[in-house]
């Protein structure tokens, strides 16, 4: 079963992003007007990766305090 968890968005000018859920795993697509790609995670490596991103993102607020 295939379940969206965010219909395809644009983030910018040239970057739009999707994500959905299929059994046990979360296709990430990214796309550009050059490029797209598609990420899939297991369920931990999902969390790991937000995980990730979320450290990432701290760090860059950090940037501007």
């Amino acid at each position: 079963m295939k379940k969206i968890l965010i219909e395809e968005t644009k983030l910018g000018k040239s970057i739009a992003v999707s994500c959905e859920l299929v059994g046990d795993e979360i296709g990430l697509f990214i796309s550009t007007v050059d490029v797209s790609t598609i990420c899939v995670f297991q369920f931990k490596e999902w969390e790991n990766f937000i995980r990730a991103v979320n450290k990432a993102d701290e760090k860059f607020k950090g940037l501007f305090r």
